[in-house]
C-alpha cells in the first residue's frame, strides 16, 4: 500500500510485530522519535519506553521496549529490541508475583553476585510494566 513502512520487531526470543504502519513512534536515545513513510534514514539505539504502530485503519499497537537499536531506511523500519512485550499481554498478577520473588532473591544474594544485578534489573523492568497497565 502507498505511504505505508513495513515494521519489524524483533526480540531474541521471537518475531514481536510484523506489519504496515502509517506511523511509528519509539524512544530514541535522544527522545521520542515519529517515523512515517519516505522519513531521513536513521539508525538510533533504543531507551526503555513505548513502541506505537498506528496502522492505516488508525489502530494503534503498542509495545513496551527495554532497550535495543532502531533502523529505518524511509521504506522500512526494523526494531531489535532486546526485552519486549506487546502492552496488551502484560499479565499484572504474574508480574507482581515475579517482582516478589526476585526481592526475595535479590535479598538473599550477597553483593557483587552477578544474579543479584539481574534480579534488580528484573524488578526495574517489572515495575515499568506494572506503570503501564
Amino acid at each position: 500500500m502507498a505511504n505505508t513502512l513495513n515494521c519489524d520487531i524483533v526480540t531474541p526470543d521471537s518475531m514481536l510485530f510484523s506489519g504496515k504502519a502509517v506511523l511509528v513512534s519509539a524512544p530514541a536515545a535522544e527522545g521520542d522519535i515519529g517515523l512515517m513513510y519516505q522519513c531521513s534514514p536513521l539508525m538510533s539505539t533504543l531507551r526503555r519506553g513505548v513502541i506505537r504502530i498506528k496502522n492505516e485503519n488508525d489502530e494503534v499497537t503498542t509495545f513496551a521496549a527495554n532497550g535495543g537499536y532502531l533502523e529505518v531506511d524511509g521504506h522500512k523500519v526494523i526494531v531489535l529490541a532486546s526485552r519486549a512485550i506487546n502492552v496488551d499481554e502484560i499479565d499484572t498478577a504474574a508480574c507482581k508475583e515475579s517482582i516478589s520473588a526476585n526481592e526475595k532473591r535479590n535479598a538473599e544474594l550477597e553483593e557483587g553476585n552477578p544474579a543479584k544485578a539481574y534480579a534488580i534489573s528484573e524488578i526495574s523492568w517489572l515495575n515499568y510494566l506494572l506503570t503501564l497497565k
